[in-house]
């Protein structure tokens, strides 16, 4: 089998540091993280025409004539300030780990007309206070309903259960378990009060490294090293809990939005207040911003992503050197978190990334000598295997994008290009051995369901899926994949040349990766969201027959289930191109699997995500990267 990954890059303006001495420098630093981070305080800020930035921070003494500064910061996620706020409650401080009430600007309103906002923001604000009074309901219905998923009988109700909800085990088996995954300690969080207490607990029995999209088996840090830090870290607490919260709604068959998001808000709100006070910089609050991040990609809100990358990249060069960061195992987590989000703004926006070529090049360096000095590790070879390739995609995306804003000449362009492409080649080459040994082959899909007669693909071809420690390749062979499609595709727009035969035959090699990922019984929870990486772009090349389109409209429509909310601008597109106007509301006729959730997510993001500023976050928020100059005549 054939395949590797590819992910493109973003072009942002690099921040300039200034020579300051004393207090002027460290307020200059503490300002720059305020330009960075997204926040919502009124009405202007959510749907105005700028990118909602954090408030100033206070200066702790003023010359003589300057204006007070009033503001100070409130919770994201805030709708615009009237009189009926007021009896909302102060704003939350920062004291020992509770429960949020109904405290600072509402966090969520269903309505989306100006008219009706007062009355039904009221109304919205009385339920949430009400529910946040007793929390340990929710957490209760929680409990039963995930009970009642693993029931013998809702299981055989549900063919499809086992692929949803995923085995209750590790994939990882038979002795094949990479022991770098393993760790025998595991942070008590017993004093935390009890809502608390029951999302780490889900977090960590529910809530997998495949949530994170981190590429290799990153239980572990998910589990034991996040937390750890989250328990020492008041605002990565609420982050992770708001994150583990937003899973478990998702479950629930009352689940509501003020579930997930107090704790989220509390996050925000405490992280300002850090950052304002002039609070040392640290590995925790670099966690804290990133896990804030991944939170408003499951919300489909990337212009809001945007301000959260370039704050924790600002943050990741000051706290780590190219060389430092890659010395220990939390460091090189933290790079493999964050360059995800660099590769997955610029492939959005057809711009370069931010971070330097020399921190890929570092980590593709630091597991390729791992993996020649331990050949025997398993785990040693799929992380220099995933380091490669993302370096790959890195060189490939500066390429387009030089060539794009007139760096150098398309003849330059070509004789770069035709290195990328022997590099693509060479490494899907270099993984035979790896991928043919057949302890890590899946030879069975008992318990699957039954193969859907309009199915587009076999998902259940012997010989087709990895288990074990090769389980990771599944995504990296869809990564390249798609990346390979749009290299493939653009190459030939750029130079003039007609498209190559093959796209169809990729795209469907990818849909077919993705639905044995999803109904193979042995799968991790959250599999499927991070095989679904390239499923936008293999959609572009599909036939548009009703049963292609069909096909990859449920997929489309299960993901978001699952929590992965698309940004508006994909089903936009996608009506575009497939002709059917209806799915700019719902993947699916007659709101087929359009869950009271979903739908309040829908509603809220589109309610509270700026206006873009700048031509890179206008670029993500269309997905130009994806979409540019592509024509769909021959596909």
């Amino acid at each position: 089998m054939n395949s590797r990954a590819l992910e493109p890059s973003p072009c942002w303006t690099r921040l300039q540091s200034r020579s300051l001495g004393g207090r002027a420098r460290k307020a200059s630093q503490n300002k720059k993280w305020m330009l960075y981070l997204p926040t919502a305080t009124s009405e202007g800020c959510v749907r105005g025409s700028r990118e909602c930035t954090y408030p100033e921070p206070k200066p702790k003494s003023r010359p003589k004539g300057s204006k007070s500064d009033s503001a100070k910061p409130t919770p994201a996620f805030s709708e615009e300030s009237d009189s009926e706020e007021e009896d909302a409650g102060p704003e939350p401080r920062i004291q020992s780990p509770k429960v949020p009430k109904a405290a600072g600007k509402p966090a969520y309103t269903e309505s989306r007309s100006r008219k009706n906002s007062r009355s039904k923001g009221a109304a919205f604000r009385r339920q949430r206070a009400e529910s946040y009074k007793h929390p340990i309901t929710s957490i209760e219905q929680t409990k039963q309903d995930l009970e009642v998923r693993k029931s013998p009988e809702t299981e055989e109700s549900s063919p499809l259960s086992a692929a949803r909800t995923g085995s209750q085990c590790p994939y990882y088996g038979d002795n094949l378990t990479p022991q770098s995954s393993m760790s025998p300690e595991k942070p008590s969080f017993s004093h935390l009060p009890q809502d608390q207490r029951f999302y780490l607990e889900y977090l960590r029995t529910n809530v997998t490294y495949h949530h994170y999209f981190f590429r290799n088996n990153a239980n572990d840090f998910v589990h034991n090293t996040l937390i750890e830090h989250a328990l020492s870290y008041e605002p990565l607490l609420h982050a992770v809990l708001g994150f583990a919260a937003y899973h478990a709604t998702l479950e629930r068959s009352n689940g509501k939005i003020q579930d997930f998001l107090a704790y989220y808000n509390k996050s925000v709100s405490l992280l300002l207040k850090a950052l304002t006070s002039g609070q040392k910089h640290t590995e925790a609050m670099l966690l804290t911003i990133l896990q804030l991040a991944t939170f408003e990609e499951y919300l489909g809100d990337w212009v809001n992503l945007i301000g959260h990358q370039k704050a924790a990249h600002s943050m990741l060069i000051e706290l780590y050197t190219v060389e430092s960061v890659m010395q220990e195992e939390l460091g090189r987590k933290i790079l493999a978190w964050y360059s995800r989000f660099d590769l997955f703004v610029g492939f959005m926006s057809g711009y370069e990334t931010v971070l330097g070529r020399e921190w890929f090049g570092a980590k593709e360096r630091f597991h390729r000598e791992r993996a020649q000095q331990h050949p025997e590790d398993i785990d040693a070879r799929v992380e220099a295997a995933i380091a490669s390739h993302r370096f790959i995609a890195l060189d490939m995306a500066l390429l387009f994008a030089k060539l794009k804003v007139g760096e150098i000449t398309l003849p330059e362009f070509q004789i770069g290009n035709e290195v990328v492409t022997a590099r693509i080649r060479n490494w899907g080459q270099s993984l035979g051995p790896l991928l043919t040994d057949e302890r890590y082959i899946v030879t069975s899909f008992e318990g699957a369901p039954k193969q859907d007669e309009d199915d587009i693909v076999d998902p259940y071809r012997l010989g087709g899926l990895f288990r074990g420690a090769l389980f990771p390749m599944n995504f990296v062979l869809v990564d390249w994949l798609g990346t390979n499609i749009m290299h493939t595709y653009q190459t030939a727009l750029i130079t003039g040349r007609p498209a190559p035969p093959g796209l169809l035959e990729m795209a469907l090699e990818l849909c077919r990766i993705f639905e044995s990922v999803e109904y193979w019984p042995e799968s991790e929870k959250g599999s499927i969201l991070q095989a679904q990486a390239g499923l936008g772009i293999a959609a572009l090349f599909l036939p548009k027959d009703e049963r292609h389109t069909m096909w990859i409209r449920r997929k489309l429509a299960k993901i978001e289930g699952e929590g992965y909310t698309y940004p508006p601008t994909l089903r936009e597109k996608m009506a575009v191109l497939w002709g059917v106007p209806d799915i700019r509301h719902w993947w699916l006729p007659n709101d087929e699997g359009y869950s009271p959730i979903v739908r309040s997510i829908h509603s809220f993001t589109e309610d509270r995500t700026p206006q873009p500023a700048g031509q890179p976050t206008e670029a993500v928020r269309t997905m130009k990267g994806l979409f540019n100059n592509l024509s769909f005549k021959d596909s």
